[in-house]
């Protein structure tokens, strides 16, 4: 059936005749006359029908659905409809393709996409070419001057144990029993380091002090050890480094004491010590 959205309308006068002359049982008798027409009519439109269209005893048919109402009883068409639609028919067998069609024109460039997550790194690409060497930077400001004065004892040392004062190399001793230097500069930091190649044996340890008398004219008798400027070597640490704030002045003297449980000769396995102090 097809489907029309046109309003309610009786059905074709062809419909009609073939209807009226079942309802009526034949064409064999005396046809009436125009105004006493009883047969029903049928009407078709596009949903259920309404109660202004059709008088009692019509029918109407909904071109959507081939649903069938009727007949109209007292004014009123009965809610529930008849289905005239048969059952659906089986899919009919898919038809060929039809061909390509033509390649449409360009759609115009979209906006551009919100930008992606990172990707994963890729591999490192092959070595490039060395580049040109740079121009030579300027020459930096000149450091801090700096002071060393190193100590050494030989392995063969057999001072006793007890306090004994460390003779620098190259410094010339001030009496039989201290050794004191004068500081050529100002220190505002230093550091002390002892090492020894040996092997103190179990029960020896050497521990060596940094004195200092304050200038211009530094007395012997006026060397104190500076507070942190204290290092200790024994058979479980053979060597040690000790820094910190010293603020010496140039003209200051200082002194190196050792303090010894055994002499170095006495060591485990017998080897030289060692002994620094720088400051800047």
């Amino acid at each position: 059936m097809k489907l029309r959205s046109s309003p309610a309308r009786p059905l074709p006068v062809a419909v009609l005749v073939a209807l009226l002359l079942s309802a009526c049982g034949g064409g064999d008798g005396a046809a009436p006359s125009a105004p006493e027409i009883t047969h029903p009519v049928f009407y078709g439109g596009p949903g259920a029908p309404v109660a202004s269209v059709g008088k009692d005893g019509d029918y109407f048919v909904d071109d959507l659905t081939g649903a069938l109402y009727g007949p109209k009883v007292a004014g009123a068409w009965p809610s529930t409809p008849v289905s005239l639609a048969g059952q659906a028919g089986a899919d009919g067998a898919v038809g060929p393709a039809g061909p390509v069609g033509a390649v449409g024109p360009a759609g115009e460039v979209g906006p551009t996409g919100p930008v992606g997550p990172e990707g994963p790194a890729g591999a490192p690409g092959a070595p490039g070419a060395p580049g040109a060497p740079g121009a030579t930077g300027p020459t930096g400001a000149t450091g801090p001057a700096s002071f060393e004065a190193t100590w050494s004892l030989s392995s063969n040392n057999q001072l006793p144990p007890g306090t004994n004062s460390v003779q620098a190399i190259g410094a010339s001793p001030i009496s039989t029993t201290r050794f004191v230097q004068i500081l050529p500069q100002d220190c505002g930091t230093g550091t002390l380091r002892v090492a020894t190649l040996g092997v103190p044996a179990a029960d020896q340890t050497h521990t060596f002090n940094l004195l200092r008398a304050p200038g211009p004219s530094p007395a012997i008798a006026d060397l104190q050890e500076p507070a942190a400027f204290s290092c200790t070597i024994s058979s479980a640490a053979r060597s040690c480094v000790t820094s910190g704030v010293v603020n010496f002045n140039a003209g200051d003297a200082i002194e190196l004491q050792w303090i010894n449980s055994a002499t170095v000769l006495a060591q485990a396995v017998p080897g030289p010590i060692g002994i620094a102090f720088s400051c800047n």
